[in-house]
């Protein structure tokens, strides 16, 4: 019996450990801006897993994952006072197969621009950013990773999606100036 429950356990974890462990990584890295403190972070995460009650936790595990994966990171931080975040690639990692090359590079660029304005929002706007778009968690997931309230997550989440949809379009305008000018000095 024991035997069996122990069995069962392990293979919850290694379950969740497959599905979830690059995205917390990517998470981890995201706050520590270090591979092997997010490493470490993502260990102790799974680590905390292989402790609790599974039957607590089933219906939220994902949540539970990022919950604690924070908590840690931040705790990592607090250790050496700073509080630092960084971006890491791309939100989304699926290639869409039916677009040209040409689209893709395109895409990429937008993309990287994207990333590059939300490394300058807020911290507190990055972080829902990242667990909304990167983690795919609903409001009231962000709302318990983060401690916030919901209509708190969905005000920042407002905020940041305002500021970057301001600073694409004064992107946009700036590349249209730069082609304008240079066809009319050509």
């Amino acid at each position: 019996m024991f035997l069996s429950k122990a069995k069962k356990k392990s293979a919850w974890v290694q379950s969740a450990l497959q599905r979830f462990e690059r995205p917390l990584l990517q998470y981890a890295l995201s706050i520590v801006q270090d591979l092997d403190r997010a490493k470490d972070t993502v260990q102790e995460t799974f680590m905390r897993l292989h402790t609790q009650d599974q039957a607590a936790i089933e219906g939220h595990l994902s949540q539970w994952l990022f919950t604690v994966c924070r908590n840690c990171a931040l705790k990592s931080l607090k250790k050496e006072d700073r509080y630092i975040y960084v971006e890491h690639e791309e939100f989304e990692h699926h290639r869409v197969e039916s677009i040209s090359p040409l689209q893709e590079m395109a895409r990429r660029e937008t993309i990287e621009r994207l990333m590059e304005h939300v490394k300058t929002l807020p911290r507190n706007q990055q972080e829902v950013v990242r667990l909304r778009f990167h983690g795919n968690h609903s409001y009231q997931e962000i709302s318990q990773i983060t401690g916030l309230t919901v209509g708190n997550v969905g005000f920042i989440l407002n905020a940041a999606m305002r500021n970057l949809r301001q600073k694409m379009e004064r992107d946009d305008k700036d590349e249209k100036i730069i082609y304008l000018a240079r066809k009319a000095a050509s």
